[in-house]
């Protein structure tokens, strides 16, 4: 059913990808931003198009005469001559059939898509690259499986080597930012499974329980279906229920099924969490001395404004230089830098520390000891002060297409950022082995701004920065989720070829660096809760999706 035409006049101007059209002045006619609409030309020209905008305007040319038309302002009385109002939309193509960058030439005739029109996007995808990535609702009955149709991301792009990494911003709470990661880790374990590529993926627990109920998952579908309306009942969203079932349908038959599929989950926490309890059997994860590398020391101990000519950061060097790999601790080394145990230089006002080559500064050993014995003193749940082993985590925990959860949750600054970077080190230079038993792994971090903040460089920055660059070749892939983009780094932002958008701040918004969602910026304060924005390599603009609540977060 054509429900509107194309328009292109002075005010309104076609573009190769944006262009405008009048709808039907229909009730039955529903279109908001986020409709997915076809314009066809009389010659088989196609357009598959996103609403971006939508304006309502009418023949008169103020507001005079409209209030003069009520009985000079009486709200009361109907106008003799109801006005003709007009309904426009802004379109932003997504895909052109035969593929061209000319403008739409005529008044095409404008109607919904259907199924058939949205799997055009599918094809921009080869089928052994296609993962699932949210849904594009085309249909007015939101119950109905089939108006759910799903939006792919190419693997190439998502995990390497033609791209790499995903950005997903949003308020807390209100994005679920948590909960898409999780969306879309399960998609990418799908698609491995299917591609036969041993992929994993290692998900760093930062707030609440977000992460720690992963394996509480329905027995069947029949059992999350009532888990379904149980959860909408309770948060007094009943409607949602039909809505989220009808998504994990469309999921299940693109190959996205938890249930089905059984991933394996492991948890790693560190000794004393008050929510071990809740985890199905944890490993216990701490470091001692020797199990850490000198990136690992530099980022616990150095934040911003971190100097590699540092005096301090060049007695680092050399005392992980002579102990590393020698059985000390870090008791020793508290030790070796107490002011009592330096040697002094005869005639001058240096020192030398016992075991390391090399003199200094008198202050420089007591001022590195004070930064290490303040880190101790908030480090102890993850730290062997006494021992030079602990329980680090390791490459080889990692099981293929399983889900690891490292717990974070109420650790201090020092010690998240100690066991993040001893964590991504660690699946570096696993993947870089020539026996590697897992081909590729997604690494989800939350709060990504802590680690890899906008401004001064740190040892933990560093490695981040290291990662997006090199992670494409590495087949390593960061899923990073903040609450402000403009807080991450422009580098760690910038690499990040897929980004994610959910609902935000308006004076974030603002940002230039959203510039790439053109009219789209104006609705993301509107987005609601599982509906976000994509913008993603393969497609020309970005586009609005959804997807459906994760299974164990329904739990009763």
């Amino acid at each position: 059913m054509t429900i509107g035409r194309v328009v292109i006049t002075q005010k309104e101007p076609a573009k190769p990808y944006e262009f405008w059209c009048w709808l039907k002045n229909d009730p039955s006619v529903n279109v908001e931003v986020g409709t997915i609409l076809i314009a066809e030309g009389d010659s088989g020209e196609k357009a598959l198009a996103l609403v971006e905008d939508m304006q309502s305007t009418s023949a008169a040319s103020d507001h005079l005469l409209d209030f003069y038309g009520s009985g000079y302002g009486n709200p009361d009385i109907d106008p003799p001559t109801r006005p003709t109002l007009i309904r426009l939309a802004k379109l932003r193509a997504l895909y052109r059939e035969p593929s061209t960058a000319s403008p739409p030439t005529g008044r095409w005739r404008v109607r919904f898509a259907q199924a058939a029109d949205v799997n055009l996007l599918a094809q921009r995808i080869p089928e052994r690259y296609r993962v699932l990535a949210g849904f594009l609702r085309v249909g007015s009955d939101e119950t109905d499986p089939g108006s759910w149709l799903p939006v792919f991301a190419h693997a190439q792009f998502l995990l390497g080597p033609e791209g790499a990494h995903v950005n997903i911003t949003g308020a807390t709470g209100l994005a679920t930012k948590s909960s898409y990661a999780l969306f879309l880790s399960y998609a990418v374990l799908s698609w491995a499974k299917k591609a036969e590529e041993n992929v994993a993926v290692v998900l760093f627990n930062v707030k609440r329980r977000d992460f720690l109920s992963l394996h509480q998952l329905p027995e069947d579908w029949d059992e999350a279906d009532q888990w379904c309306h149980q959860w909408a009942a309770s948060i007094g969203e009943t409607n949602l229920a039909s809505r989220v079932q009808a998504m994990w349908k469309q999921a299940k038959e693109q190959g996205v099924d938890p249930i089905a599929h059984k991933f394996p989950v492991r948890y790693f926490t560190y000794q004393g969490d008050p929510d071990r309890s809740s985890m199905q059997n944890p490993q216990i994860y701490s470091y001692g001395f020797d199990d850490l590398e000198r990136g690992d020391f530099e980022a616990a101990l150095f934040t911003a404004a971190y100097s590699s000519t540092d005096p301090q950061v060049i007695l680092l060097t050399a005392y992980l230089d002579a102990k590393l790999g020698q059985g000390t601790s870090f008791q020793t080394m508290e030790q070796d830098l107490d002011r009592r145990n330096l040697i002094k230089v005869s005639g001058s006002n240096e020192v030398q520390v016992r075991g390391v080559s090399g003199s200094w500064m008198s202050g420089v050993p007591p001022a590195l000891g004070r930064r290490l014995s303040g880190f101790l003193s908030r480090a102890s749940h993850v730290v062997e002060k006494n021992q030079p082993h602990g329980q680090p985590f390791s490459f080889s925990a990692l099981v293929p297409y399983g889900l690891h959860v490292i717990q974070l949750y109420r650790l201090t600054e020092e010690e998240k950022r100690l066991a993040v970077n001893a964590v991504i080190r660690k699946i570096s230079q696993g993947l870089e082995g020539p026996d590697r038993h897992i081909d590729r792994v997604l690494v989800i971090a939350d709060e990504l701004n802590k680690y890899a903040p906008s401004g001064a460089m740190s040892p933990m920055k560093e490695q981040i920065i290291d990662v997006v660059a090199r992670g494409r070749d590495l087949q390593l892939t960061l899923i990073g989720a903040q609450q402000f983009a403009s807080q991450v780094d422009d580098q760690v932002y910038g690499n990040s070829e897929t980004k994610v958008v959910g609902y935000s701040d308006e004076s974030e918004l603002t940002n230039s660096i959203y510039k790439y969602l053109v009219d789209l910026r104006a609705q993301v304060p509107n987005l609601k809760k599982g509906q976000l924005i994509l913008r993603h390599p393969v497609y020309p603009s970005p586009l609005i999706f959804w997807f459906p609540t994760p299974l164990h977060e329904m739990k009763p």
